[in-house]
């Protein structure tokens, strides 16, 4: 048999088995994480999820449209939607006679200096009313505000 070692000793043959089945377990994992899971759009948390991801992909219009009228109109001057170092994730839906709120981590991360990437971290929360038969964003977290040039006062 040519190939193997004549003493019959497979080890380095075993090695770099398990070595292939870890890169191709690997590069798996990298392409299927990252991707979230869709929740039903006319839930708050879909509600939520439909608008971070309008935002973040540059529809300011759209996402503004699943605010209410009041949020709408609270917009600061100086909000900066549509980061696409913007990073959300839910953690927890509570809901209340009057609405519900979304509790969400967001990440913020950017690059400084000669070390790399930098970054924060924390938690917020989306507050939602209903309307017809889904719900509206009554307040967001500031960096995930769908600023419209009608609603920057």
């Amino acid at each position: 048999m040519e190939g193997l070692p004549r003493d019959g000793n497979r080890t380095p043959l075993i090695l770099l088995g398990i070595t292939v089945l870890l890169v191709v377990a690997a590069v798996v994992l990298v392409f299927t994480r990252g991707t979230s899971a869709t929740v039903d759009p006319n839930s708050p948390e879909g509600v939520v999820q439909s608008y971070v991801t309008l935002l973040l992909a540059g529809d300011q219009e759209q996402a503004a449209a699943l605010l209410t009228a009041q949020a709408a109109n609270d917009c600061p001057v100086g909000a900066n939607p549509g980061q696409s170092n913007v990073r959300v994730a839910l953690l927890s839906t509570t809901l209340t006679g009057s609405g519900a709120t979304v509790l969400v981590s967001i990440t913020e991360t950017s690059v400084r200096g000669p070390f790399g990437v930098g970054g924060s971290g924390y938690e917020d929360s989306f507050t939602l009313v209903p309307r017809q038969d889904s719900w509206a964003i009554n307040s967001a977290p500031w960096p995930l505000l769908a600023c419209t040039e009608a609603g920057v006062k």
